[in-house]
Formats: C-alpha cells, structure tokens, sequence
C-alpha cells in the first residue's frame, strides 16, 4: 500500500460500473446467441451467470488495476483476521439479511417487481435449475469478484480522496447500484457499509468475502438444503407477504448482538494501535 493511490473517484468509478454494465450485456447476448447456435445453456442458468460474472468482472478489474498501477494481492490483502470476529460477523449479517427480506417486501407494495425478476431469484436462490451452479454462483464467484471490485478497488481508491466514513458510504451505493434492479438496491447497500467497515478495522480482504459469502449462502441454505417455508421469506417470491414477527424480532437481535460484539472486538484493549494504524493506513491509499 503506497502512497498517491488516485484511482478511481466517484466520476472514474462511475465508468467502471458502465464499462461492467456493458461487457455483461455484450457476454449475455453472446451466451444467447451460442444457446441457439450449439445448445449452450441459457443466459439465465446459474453456471453461466457465474461465468459471465468472473469474465466481465475479470476485464474490469484487469483494466482498474493496470490504470491504478497495482496488483490483485494489493487490492485484496489476505490478512489472516482473529477468529473470534467471525461469529459476530456471521450474527450480523444473518440479521440483517432477515431485516432487509422485510425492507424488499415493504418495497414490493410501492414497486413490485416484474415477473422476470422474481423468477429469475426464485430459481437461483432456491436451486431449482442446478444446485451446484446456484452455490457457485451465489457463494463462491458473487463475493470474490464484487469484493475484490468494491471493496478492493473502488473503496481503496475513495480511502485516498475521501474521509473513510464517506468512502465507505459512497462506495456502499456503488456496491447497490452493482446489482443493476432497484429491489435489491437498499439491502446491497446496507451489506456494502458493513463490509467496508470491516475491510478497514480488519485491512483484510477475506472478512468480506466471509461476510458477503455467508448473506448468499443463508438463504440458499433455508431453501434449497432444508427446505423451509417462512412467509416473506423464503416463499411465494411472487407474492407479496411480510414476515411472522417472531422473524423480525430474530433479525433484530441478531443484529443488535452482533453489532454489540464487533464493537467490543475491534475496541478491545491491546488491539488500540492496530486499530489506529488502519486507519492511517486507509488515508494513506
């Protein structure tokens, strides 16, 4: 991590997210055309949406790291981070997936989604098409890339223009404007404080990918592994309910708690010089 680390800003990151816009379209038109040529799988198919995502992901970033003058080990430092964080951070982000579940049903009554998009999720998220496709898509490519674009190099970036309360900000709205759908938006951009957050208390890489990978694989695990059925939830995708109580008074606990603990953890006496020097660091981007 050196000084003068300039790239991106807010205008620069905004051509990031069209150049990524762009080349998605341009591979799933492609992905159409070699389905009605050769029988490829569809578009829509989990395994091709992962692969789209790691070639166009790829490309952008590629581009990004050539023109900040980095590496990907810089962007995405593997820093081992101290075991006791990951239950709170795993509390957390259960939490808050239950609590933005009922943000998106809310949302729902003023702008329900098109019958498209809810089939589209019903399908991944429930890994009707192909199990394997859906874990590696959801929990393996989605947060190795979108971390390492976010998180690695965008919020990196801000860290050398910006204060890191509005470089976290800033790069969280980015992080929702990522999933290109307005019913998405809001809970991507909550998840995208918290894992800036804990990108630069920890100055590891690997604590969002824990954190982005476990909000993906939650609800995959309820549906597809046990297959639950919580109104609001984990069915009806193309209807709109809101869930028990009981779930959202869970969601708030586990939020509150998991909060409560990282709070402790990253204060914890001793740890005080580290904490500072990360923060130095950031500006230092």
């Amino acid at each position: 991590m050196t000084e003068g680390y300039p790239y991106p800003n807010i205008r620069q990151s905004v051509w990031i997210l069209i150049s990524l816009c762009f080349l998605m379209l341009v591979l799933g038109i492609l992905s159409g055309i070699l389905e009605g040529v050769i029988g490829f799988p569809p578009a829509d198919h989990p395994a091709v949406l992962a692969l789209i995502n790691l070639i166009a992901f790829g490309l952008v970033l590629r581009s990004g790291l050539k023109r900040a003058n980095t590496t990907l080990s810089e962007i995405g430092p593997l820093v081992p981070f101290r075991p006791s964080l990951l239950l709170p951070m795993a509390i957390t982000v259960i939490g808050s997936s239950i609590l933005i579940s009922e943000i998106n049903n809310v949302q729902r009554t003023v702008l329900p989604p098109p019958e498209w998009f809810t089939d589209y999720l019903k399908d991944l998220v429930s890994a009707e098409t192909s199990l394997w496709g859906s874990i590696i898509s959801l929990v393996v490519v989605a947060p190795l890339t979108e971390e390492l674009l976010v998180r690695g190099l965008i919020l990196r970036g801000f860290l050398s223009h910006y204060s890191p309360r509005k470089a976290i900000l800033v790069s969280a709205l980015f992080f929702g404007l990522l999933h290109l759908n307005p019913w998405q938006f809001i809970g991507a951009t909550i998840l995208g404080v918290l894992f800036a957050w804990w990108f630069i208390e920890t100055r590891s890489m690997l604590s969002c990918f824990f954190g982005h990978a476990v909000a993906n694989a939650f609800p995959l695990t309820l549906i597809a592994f046990f297959g639950l059925e919580i109104p609001g939830f984990t069915s009806e995708f193309d209807k709109i309910r809101f869930q028990p109580l009981w779930l959202d008074c869970v969601g708030v606990a586990f939020v509150v708690l998991g909060l409560s603990l990282l709070i402790y953890q990253f204060r914890k006496p001793g740890d005080t010089i580290l904490h500072d020097a990360a923060i130095d660091e950031s500006h230092q981007l």
